[in-house]
């Protein structure tokens, strides 16, 4: 339904994880490319494959960050779904502030290695403005030098985009994930939503300021720097209010809102048990409600078939010691116990 192709990857415990690329991501390709050809300058077409692939990359890493922390905290990822600034669809993690935060970290922490490990690259190159690229909408002569300079001022400068965009408090970013985890512990759940849509709010309107102020000066770029502010405050402002929608109608289906499914599909059969004037379900909700049941046969499937290799893995580890067991099975072990102590808490 959100996916144009795919790739399935098989390395261990990626096994199974499907790569997906979202049709945003091709129509933002497509952007770039007839944008790099309105100038006379042919070597721009060049530059912008070169900023697409780049900026694939970088968010199939952010992605991988966040499954191998989901996979950390006992989690499980079945598909990664490429987007312009991340991705779209979030590794299952424990229903926990803790693990929530380290998972949600994760990805904007591997975008930011990323753009540091840049810097003494671009140093050594030498004559690169590095407070110029830190424009995040107009960077300082990104596609002026040899293609080798580019390359890393492009690698640069989308690193630091993707971690400032995946920053901001509010959903579907990891800022949104990270701000209600911090307030999950204090607040509660529900209200942690609440609160997250309401700082939403605020950077929409401070971004529109933002954007105000930016229209008053004069610019000759094809695409005014204004404009992707207003689009992400709408964007922020309509993501808010969707939050809230799906946070009052609970039994919409966790890949839309986020909801507690860590005592599995009975807990909502419970919650419908309590309604007065059950009503037929429409085609989307009963897509919906396939589509997490579907997702919950495969985890509880694979959770299955890790914990009945754990009697073999032990029996190992008593015989020939923790250094002989590789690093996959040191992972199941880690996942299965956080999993074990994450049952104990419910």
């Amino acid at each position: 339904m959100h996916d144009t192709t795919a790739w399935s990857i098989s390395l261990g415990r990626w096994s199974g994880i499907q790569v997906r690329l979202h049709a945003l991501f091709l129509l933002f390709g497509v952007l770039t490319i007839y944008l790099s050809t309105l100038s006379s300058d042919r070597d721009l077409v060049a530059i912008g494959l070169m900023s697409l692939g780049i900026l694939f990359v970088s968010v199939l890493l952010h992605e991988f960050a966040h499954c191998y922390a989901a996979f950390r905290v006992g989690g499980q990822a079945h598909e990664v779904v490429v987007g312009p600034f991340g991705g779209l669809v979030p590794p299952h993690v424990p229903h926990q502030p803790q693990s929530e935060l380290y998972a949600a970290l994760a990805g904007p922490a591997l975008n930011l290695f990323i753009f540091l490990a840049t810097i003494p690259l671009l140093l050594i190159v030498g004559d690169v403005n590095i407070l110029g690229l830190l424009n995040p909408l107009r960077p300082e002569n990104v596609v002026e030098g040899p293609l080798q300079v580019v390359f890393l001022k492009l690698t640069f400068w989308l690193n630091w985009l993707l971690v400032l965009v995946n920053l901001l408090p509010a959903f579907p970013f990891d800022g949104g994930r990270v701000l209600r985890a911090m307030l999950w512990p204090v607040l509660g759940y529900r209200p942690a939503i609440m609160q997250v849509a309401r700082v939403a709010k605020i950077t929409a309107v401070l971004l529109c300021v933002a954007a105000w102020w930016m229209h008053n000066s004069a610019s000759e770029a094809i695409i005014p720097a204004w404009l992707p502010l207003v689009l992400m405050a709408i964007f922020l402002v309509f993501s808010a209010k969707q939050e809230v929608a799906k946070l009052d109608q609970q039994d919409y289906g966790e890949e839309l809102f986020g909801y507690d499914f860590s005592q599995g599909y009975t807990s909502l059969e419970r919650d419908n048990e309590t309604t007065t004037t059950p009503t037929k379900p429409g085609p989307v909700r009963r897509w919906l409600l396939k589509r997490r049941a579907e997702r919950e046969a495969q985890q509880r499937a694979i959770e299955a078939a890790e914990e009945g290799r754990v009697d073999d893995i032990l029996a190992r580890l008593h015989t020939l010691g923790m250094q002989n067991l590789s690093a996959e099975d040191r992972a199941l072990l880690n996942r299965v116990s956080v999993r074990y102590r994450n049952r104990m808490k419910q």
